[in-house]
């Protein structure tokens, strides 16, 4: 069965790399727990705190992400299994960013892991996306509330990873799990 998943959050530590290039330009995490860049580093506005994750997300930073938590081990338990993964990522719409992210995510999973890599505008919405997924009930793992949501708009069966920006959000038609172990769990108990 074909399988869902958000890249930065999910399968790669986006977080970490970005604070780390932040930091290398002077930028300090002052606030914690939050999805917004412009909170977490409070001396810096909206527009800026935009460009910023636009400008990383260009960055050859892309190529260097590492895996969140044991997602190497969780991806290979369901390919085991006979799954295949499809990334929809609001990464760029940069060919090289995207060119990237490939050579990121087979470098971390391997090659030939990830079946289709979808990669949309900064910040970009997932609904166009997800819409030709609709009603075949795949799995849709991600980390931001809101595009569980719109996974459920199409009849999709959300899988939320923890994280503090996200501690906010129920749903009980959204399976909350801590690490990819327990979300193997829940796909294979399917």
């Amino acid at each position: 069965m074909k399988i869902l998943a958000d890249c930065d959050g999910v399968l790669l530590d986006w977080e970490k790399a970005f604070h780390t290039w932040m930091s290398t330009r002077g930028h300090h995490q002052s606030g914690f727990d939050t999805y917004n860049i412009n909170i977490m580093y409070e001396h810096i506005a909206l527009d800026e705190a935009k460009r910023m994750v636009k400008e990383f997300n260009n960055s050859s930073w892309m190529l260097g992400l590492e895996p969140l938590r044991d997602a190497v081990e969780g991806v290979n338990t369901l390919l085991h299994y006979g799954h295949h993964l499809d990334v929809i990522t609001s990464l760029s719409l940069d060919p090289y960013a995207k060119q990237a992210r490939q050579i990121n995510l087979e470098a971390v999973f391997g090659q030939g892991v990830i079946s289709e890599l979808t990669c949309l505008d900064t910040g970009g919405e997932k609904h166009e996306a997800l819409a030709k997924y609709e009603g075949t009930g795949y799995w849709w793992i991600e980390d931001k509330p809101e595009n569980c949501d719109v996974g459920l708009e199409f009849d999709l069966r959300p899988i939320l990873i923890d994280h503090p920006h996200n501690q906010w959000y129920t749903n009980d038609k959204v399976i909350r799990v801590a690490n990819w172990k327990e979300l193997c769990g829940v796909i294979q108990g399917d």
